[in-house]
């Protein structure tokens, strides 16, 4: 039973970290809009409330330093159109006061100092009263020395008032000035915190987004990068491919590992393929010899590259034609077959064996001499003379085989002699090999037969 493993994706891993950044980005953006509302809402009550106050009571600390000068003018008026136009005055301006320290009552000023400048406002405003009154005896009846010297004493607690009600407005709007400077020292500092905060916000989210990117590059761009190198490198190895995990790449490199697989199999099979056409281009199918064209351009390089001369011999099967006739072909494939190996294992590695076709071999030996590749091709005739071939029908067949050698001189020629004129070389000692073995199966056949001149390079 096969069991997959089972793991995020990259989808889902891109999607969860667009979502961790989305929700880290809105995160913030909540964070910092309350600490931005809450600011803002530190400042408008400054502005409008403690402000609102400090000038309410500055507007107090005026009006009531103008209570002094318009009580005397009641306390000095001569009639009562004076005293009236005073005694006006002196009411707006208390109710004018009275109004502001209402504002400030409900603003919620300090209560100790309200009820303080209330106190005073009411005994200033039952002295003006009586002050009213004393100015108006004196205007019907005269001056008189005691009526005088009440509308002095009150006039002056009047201005002992006024200037009281004065500097407890004043103290008072000390009191909010120190408010505010105090309310503005804590405004600097939450927006030094809520600065610290953004910065400090600002980086985690500049480390998670550099967190991210390495982990991208590490996770996707380094594993595909990896994957282009395999593939392009020279030769694929299909086991550097990173198939483990269970994501996108991962499966990708399955697939491509797969691909791999299938061309190198398939490129296994064509050089195989390749070879085998080549091998038999060049080759007899039946025995594994040479062939004509194999032996020729074999032939041709031997004959620029030796510094001796060289035995070019070709053999014959004597009666192979009445072997085919009383045994059959499939008994002759096996007599070739037969003498094919018998040839091989005579000969050395630097000699060149080919079949031309039928029962007909073609030999260069590098002997350096006719006498030494007669013995050579000697023995190899008494060797299939003297044992005969058992066919696989238990058939006793015995074989002989003739041969003509001629030898060829070729050390005048060089590496890049042309081709046409070492291919006619080459078919010059052919035909004085041919022309021995005529004369040897003219002679009895089983035997070797020696050309009687040396094909010379220069001759041709």
């Amino acid at each position: 039973m096969i069991h997959r493993r089972v793991g995020l994706g990259l989808t889902a891993k891109t999607l969860g970290m667009t979502l961790l950044i989305l929700a880290l980005i809105i995160g913030v953006t909540a964070i910092m809009s309350r600490a931005f509302e809450r600011l803002h809402d530190q400042v408008d009550t400054l502005t409008s409330t403690e402000m609102e106050n400090l000038m309410t009571s500055v507007r107090l600390v005026q009006q009531a330093e103008s209570l002094n000068s318009l009580g005397f003018g009641l306390s000095v008026a001569n009639n009562h159109t004076e005293r009236r136009q005073a005694l006006i005055n002196l009411t707006d301006r208390t109710l004018w006061v009275n109004q502001l320290t209402d504002r400030l009552a409900q603003q919620g000023g300090n209560p100790d100092l309200i009820n303080q400048v209330r106190e005073t406002q009411a005994q200033l405003q039952s002295n003006i009263a009586e002050l009213n009154e004393l100015v108006s005896q004196r205007i019907d009846t005269g001056r008189q020395a005691g009526l005088e010297r009440q509308i002095r004493a009150l006039s002056h607690n009047n201005r002992e008032l006024a200037g009281q009600l004065a500097i407890l407005m004043g103290y008072f709007s000390a009191t909010m000035r120190q408010q505010m400077v105090m309310q503005s020292e804590q405004l600097a500092a939450e927006i030094n915190v809520q600065q610290r905060n953004l910065i400090a916000l600002a980086l985690l989210l500049l480390v998670f987004a550099l967190l991210a990117g390495v982990y991208f590059e590490v996770v996707v761009v380094r594993r595909i990068l990896q994957m282009q190198r395999n593939v392009s490198a020279p030769v694929v190895d299909v086991d550097a491919f990173d198939t483990h995990g269970g994501d996108e790449i991962s499966s990708l490199a399955k697939t491509v590992r797969s691909y791999v697989q299938r061309i190198q199999y398939q490129e296994a099979r064509m050089r195989e393929a390749h070879q085998e056409l080549t091998f038999l281009a060049e080759h007899d199918v039946l025995t594994g010899l040479a062939n004509r064209r194999h032996f020729q351009a074999a032939a041709r390089r031997l004959l620029r590259q030796s510094y001796q001369p060289l035995c070019v011999a070709i053999g014959d099967i004597d009666h192979f034609k009445k072997v085919n006739d009383r045994f059959g072909h499939a008994t002759g494939d096996q007599v070739l077959i037969e003498v094919s190996r018998q040839l091989s294992e005579g000969l050395r590695e630097s000699d060149i064996l080919a079949r031309f076709g039928g029962e007909e071999f073609a030999i260069i030996l590098t002997t350096g001499s006719l006498e030494a590749g007669y013995q050579v091709l000697d023995k190899l005739r008494s060797l299939i003379a003297e044992k005969p071939f058992l066919s696989s029908q238990k058939h006793e067949i015995h074989l002989s085989m003739s041969f003509g050698v001629a030898l060829v001189d070729a050390t005048v020629l060089q590496s890049e002699t042309d081709d046409q004129l070492t291919e006619s070389l080459l078919d010059a000692a052919l035909h004085a090999a041919d022309k021995a073995l005529y004369d040897a199966k003219r002679q009895g056949r089983n035997m070797v037969a020696l050309a009687p001149k040396t094909v010379y390079a220069q001759a041709i």
